[in-house]
């Protein structure tokens, strides 16, 4: 596991960006098959590159590139209230 870690840490490091890591292990030996940036929610996306910039990781122009237009489409469009759908069917019944 501290092996793991420690390569966890060096790739997101260098990638300057939270990894995605496949891996196997045989024979007690880890061998890293495959890395890649991880996938997250808008508002994770934002909040990562918030804390980034205070960290300074990354500056304030890094971080705008980072999070994915698509991503502040996200932010602004209205969401379902999960609480909302059990009300609602609680008045069906």
């Amino acid at each position: 596991y501290a092996q793991f870690e420690e390569i966890a840490q060096r790739l997101e490091g260098h990638y300057r960006e939270m990894q995605d890591l496949e891996f196997t292990i045989e024979r007690g030996t880890l061998y890293m098959l495959q890395t890649r940036s991880g996938k997250r929610t808008a508002p994770a996306a934002v909040k990562i590159a918030v804390d980034m910039v205070s960290e300074g990781v990354i500056t304030k122009e890094e971080a705008i590139q980072r999070v994915d237009p698509a991503q502040i489409v996200q932010l602004l469009l209205p969401r379902f209230d999960e609480s909302a759908k059990a009300k609602v069917a609680d008045r069906l019944l």
